[in-house]
């Protein structure tokens, strides 16, 4: 084996016109790679020939292109303007041309699939090849990078022929040896073979002490090429018996023009070799030692068959190859609020981003603490995807949050974040007081004669409301009683408290009203937590409001000189040992009076019964109705007449 020769780099990737606008760059998909002698271009009639270069290759649609017999950089401008942009300005690019001994090799590749190439040369005998290491749009890992070498091996029969190629290989194999373990590469061109058991082709097939730039036929079909209908289907020279000057004739009979892979792209995983994607293009299997275009041609048109025919004395050989799996998920999922205990729930899509052909994606998530994920393994085709149900857990109170962690085969995001955020709050604790929990209050308009009476506000709070409590939702109101004669002032709506209280504006209409006469009516508000949220919209506890309104005669007093029905406030409130309540009847009445502690319980009735015309003293020591001391708290005194309430809030301490 000759020692590995010395070699020159170019890094620079050419561009032929400074305004060829830029294709846009589209997502990564299936990588179609070509090899192609194009026939001392442009040397031998380029004028006459671009038009079936350009017809072959907007059909072949190559996202990577090498070629050979290409002689100067103006040769890669033609054909970079003329056979391969004329259809779509912009697709394509190229790299600076290489002048070697003989006729040389370029490369061509569209902008929105690669992203750059460079490019190595290696001194090989005869014609130099050259190394492309070629990267892909929309990947930034060195693994989702593969090399393409493109040479022009000696042609001839004889035995100096068969050694020259041998050197040229063993220079090829000692570089490619040089690679590190699992490199990606191609090795393409026109290597003027007859056999598989030629030496030169022996290097780079065969096992050696360093395998890593050992070569693989995709196809696997060694044998004797030359004439033979077992391989008529793997010909790729000449498409033409009696073609134009210049050009090669005989038919097709050769397999001259090959691509062998690494071990590596024959794995399946990530960047690999699509199995059956290797093709000679145009080669309908019924060309053995006849022209690509006579007889008809099963495989393609009539038109493209010319094209073949007159182009060049080589068609096309390509291949495709999968592009690794895209991992594609948000980068956070915010779960927002959740009402402690409730089941808080999000989904999760996760993408194979990468377009069909593609690796699949295999991947698994790992939940952070405060939150669950699915269990497990999961493999995703390309361009589809999976929902996955992310659980936040809501035992406590507060804030919670942490990484999720997307595991893949993803090269550039093999350990992807998922930030998770979530609070869990208390329920909403709705009350008509701002200082303690009060489900029950009155609501008095006063004693007024018709026309003087004025709307009153009304309050709803959100008790002890914190960042870390829901929302209180005033979803519902019904007013029973009255008459019909109390109302929102402007309708009920739903309204929300916070740390600010929802206030709304009651009227009575005393219009067309009875005077000396005492009009009351319930008014029940109906609460829930807010409903947006996770657990949210479940049913607190109503609020209840009794409404008062006295229509006076305008006489100032009523004929047993009580002006209204009224319940005072305790005194003392609070208290140890009495509370005095003085309750006062414009009338003779059938009334109650009851205590009740602050879950509604009643404690003790206080009166029950027929009460005389007047103000009457109520006093309650603190007990209940069996004798026995009520525990320090909120208790409500509640005197009912008719379909009149009114509530006094006192408070026991002992």
């Amino acid at each position: 084996m000759l020692p590995r020769t010395p070699v020159s780099r170019a890094l620079l990737t050419f561009a032929v016109f400074a305004f060829v606008l830029l294709a846009v760059v589209q997502p990564a998909s299936a990588l179609r790679v070509v090899t192609y002698n194009i026939l001392n271009w442009p040397g031998l009639d380029w004028p006459g020939r671009y038009l079936h270069f350009q017809t072959v290759m907007d059909s072949l649609d190559a996202d990577v292109i090498i070629v050979q017999e290409i002689q100067s950089q103006t040769g890669v401008n033609n054909f970079l303007n003329y056979c391969l942009n004329a259809s779509v300005p912009g697709e394509y690019s190229s790299v600076l041309f290489v002048n070697g001994p003989d006729t040389d090799n370029s490369i061509f590749y569209k902008n929105s699939v690669v992203d750059t190439v460079t490019q190595e040369t290696i001194t090989t005998d005869v014609r130099w090849t050259m190394e492309y290491t070629v990267t892909l749009n929309g990947y930034d890992s060195s693994e989702a990078q593969f090399r393409i070498l493109s040479t022009h091996l000696k042609a001839g029969s004889s035995s100096s022929d068969i050694a020259t190629r041998e050197d040229q290989c063993e220079e090829i194999r000692a570089h490619m040896n040089g690679y590190p373990s699992g490199t990606h590469f191609i090795l393409g061109g026109d290597f003027n073979m007859y056999t598989s058991s030629e030496a030169g082709y022996q290097d780079l097939v065969g096992s050696q002490a360093d395998n890593d730039g050992r070569c693989f036929d995709p196809v696997n079909k060694p044998g004797y090429w030359h004439d033979s209908y077992t391989f008529r289907r793997l010909h790729t020279q000449a498409p033409g018996v009696s073609p134009p000057s210049g050009f090669t004739g005989g038919g097709m009979d050769d397999r001259y023009d090959q691509l062998l892979i690494s071990a590596a792209l024959q794995d399946g995983n990530g960047l690999s070799y699509i199995t059956d994607s290797h093709k000679a293009f145009g080669n309908d299997g019924y060309r053995l030692n006849n022209d690509i275009n006579d007889p008809t041609n099963q495989e393609i048109s009539q038109e493209m068959a010319d094209a073949l025919y007159y182009a060049a004395d080589h068609i096309p050989l390509l291949l495709e190859l999968q592009v690794p799996a895209k991992v594609g998920v948000a980068a956070s999922l915010a779960f927002g609020k959740a009402i402690v205990g409730s089941t808080a729930e999000e989904l999760l899509t996760v993408t194979n981003s990468a377009t069909t052909p593609a690796d699949e994606l295999d991947y698994s998530l790992v939940a952070p603490g405060g939150f669950t994920a699915s269990g497990g393994s999961f493999l995703l085709s390309a361009g589809s995807d999976n929902d996955h149900t992310i659980s936040m857990v809501t035992a406590s109170v507060g804030a919670t949050a942490g990484d999720l962690a997307v595991n893949s085969n993803d090269l550039d995001d093999p350990a992807f974040d998922v930030a998770l955020s979530g609070i869990v709050v208390d329920h909403a604790s709705p009350s008509l007081d701002a200082a303690s929990v009060v489900l029950a209050d009155t609501l008095d308009f006063g004693s007024h004669e018709i026309g003087a009476f004025s709307d009153v506000a009304l309050s709803v709070y959100n008790d002890g409301y914190s960042s870390l409590q829901a929302l209180l939702e005033v979803y519902d109101a019904a007013i029973v009683g009255g008459d019909g004669r109390f109302s929102f002032v402007g309708g009920f709506t739903e309204e929300s408290a916070g740390a600010t209280a929802v206030e709304y504006t009651l009227h009575f209409d005393d219009v067309g009203a009875a005077t000396n006469t005492l009009y009351a009516a319930t008014l029940t508000l109906s609460s829930r937590d807010e409903s947006a949220i996770h657990g949210g919209g479940g049913g607190l506890s109503d609020l209840t409001v009794y409404l008062e309104a006295f229509v006076e005669d305008g006489t100032g007093i009523s004929d047993d000189g009580v002006l209204r029905l009224a319940l005072s406030s305790g005194a003392p409130n609070p208290f140890t040992e009495r509370t005095s309540l003085v309750f006062t009847l414009p009338s003779v009445s059938s009334v109650n009076v009851e205590i009740f502690d602050i879950a509604g319980r009643l404690v003790r009735t206080l009166e029950s019964g027929v009460l005389a015309a007047g103000e009457h003293e109520i006093l309650w020591t603190g007990r209940d109705d069996r004798g026995r001391q009520a525990a320090s708290g909120i208790y409500f005194c509640r005197a009912t007449v008719g379909d009149w309430r009114e509530v006094r809030k006192v408070v026991l301490l002992r």
